[in-house]
């Protein structure tokens, strides 16, 4: 727990927008912004994942300037773009013109793209989400433009990558980098899962067995996006063996490859 509350610490107190600590647990207090989260602390075969080193995120076009300053302070020195042109993402990115960061606009999304091996199996009755998901991992082309720009980071930088909400482009960014460093599957769907409901309903159902939690007048959105982050890790690990291996064939080097995971696992700082 030291690491985690020296982040913790790194930001106390506040300026009336937002106060507190920048970081509880793996939530960053963004108060201008949505779904700031650090990958830090999951399971590896070689200790937990490293903090201030991967932040997901939500849409950054609404930062205030004080938030801006403290995700740079809190290390952040690459932004990574997952948005289409039709969002326009270099004007809207509050990061984008940022003096001191790299940014890198790479469209996850695409149409009329296949992988045979991560399609091949037929997707399940209702659930549209799979066939968006398999069109991005289908995107040999922008996956490897992504973990190039990730391995290119600075020894001790911080990398923030988003989309519009930090759900589905961000979910599939932050599966592939948590199983390059080998997390076990099931704290790979919890991750994808707090997206959508609070850490604690989300660890009920992943670690607990537990059914989600359903009234007559509401819809819980874990039981599809569950079968569906499921479906992905399934068809990557059936298709190709492993993360690493579908990386790998997305064209991204032996030594890219180290390097990310290094900066995952803390052996890159």
């Amino acid at each position: 727990m030291g690491i985690v509350n020296d982040i913790m610490r790194w930001f106390s107190g506040g300026d009336g927008s937002s106060s507190g600590p920048i970081i509880e647990g793996r939530h960053l207090d963004v108060s201008s912004g949505d779904n700031y989260r650090d990958l830090g602390g999951y399971d590896t075969p070689w200790g937990p994942t490293a903090y201030r080193r991967f932040v997901r995120a939500g849409s950054t076009s609404s930062l205030t300037r004080r938030d801006l300053e403290r995700l740079e302070a809190y290390g952040v020195c690459r932004v990574l773009d997952l948005r289409s042109p039709f969002e326009d993402p270099a004007e809207s990115c509050r990061f984008s013109r940022r003096p001191k960061i790299a940014w890198l606009n790479v469209p996850l999304f695409d149409y009329d793209l296949s992988d045979p091996k991560l399609s091949g199996t037929e997707i399940p009755d209702g659930n549209y989400l799979i066939d968006g998901y398999v069109t991005m991992l289908s995107n040999h082309e922008m996956i490897r433009r992504a973990f190039e720009f990730f391995a290119a980071t600075p020894k001790g930088g911080t990398v923030l990558f988003h989309c519009a909400a930090g759900m589905d482009r961000t979910g599939m960014t932050a599966m592939l980098l948590l199983g390059l460093a080998e997390v076990p599957y099931r704290q790979i769907v919890a991750d994808y899962l707090y997206s959508f409901a609070s850490v604690e309903e989300v660890d009920r159902v992943v670690f607990d067995g537990e059914d989600p939690r359903v009234t007559p007048a509401s819809w819980n959105p874990i039981p599809s996006r569950k079968q569906a982050i499921e479906f992905m890790l399934d068809r990557v690990g059936e298709g190709y063996g492993s993360t690493r291996a579908y990386l790998a064939a997305c064209g991204i080097s032996d030594a890219s490859l180290d390097v990310v995971r290094g900066m995952l696992i803390g052996s890159y700082a």
